[in-house]
């Protein structure tokens, strides 16, 4: 009995084997060479970003080590900005904190790019916060 069971064993195990091997799909027996390769952009918030970045890891892609880093930081063409307009403080609940932001507002409104103008804004409402003693 024990022998027959064995063999059984074996065929169970050739055939989990041979079904394995024929469910891989023929892209799998391809190597991939080491690199970047494009991103899927479809999981992105920001997919003109991601795009951007396809472009240029397509750009660079011939590019090694160092050649490659300095091709990818080129800065990416940065989409217009427009600054918030201001808003009405007189229904603000808090009007000095509406005041305030719409003086950082007018103070920041000649900056090109979203992270330099938050960081203007973040400079002049720390300014004109009140120190605590």
């Amino acid at each position: 009995m024990k022998p027959c069971l064995s063999v059984l064993l074996a065929g169970v195990i050739a055939a989990t084997f041979a079904t394995t091997a024929a469910a891989m799909p023929a892209a799998a027996a391809v190597e991939q060479v080491p690199g970047v390769y494009p991103m899927d952009c479809a999981k992105w918030k920001d997919k003109a970003r991601c795009a951007a970045l396809n472009r240029d890891i397509k750009a660079c892609k011939d590019k090694t080590d160092d050649e490659w880093r300095e091709c990818m930081r080129q800065p990416a063409p940065t989409a217009k900005f427009t600054p918030p307009k201001p808003r009405d403080c007189s229904t603000a609940r808090n009007k000095e904190r509406c005041e305030a932001h719409t003086g950082a507002l007018e103070a920041c409104k000649d900056k090109l790019t979203r992270a330099e103008h938050r960081k203007c804004i973040s400079g002049q409402l720390q300014a004109q916060a009140p120190k605590k003693n």
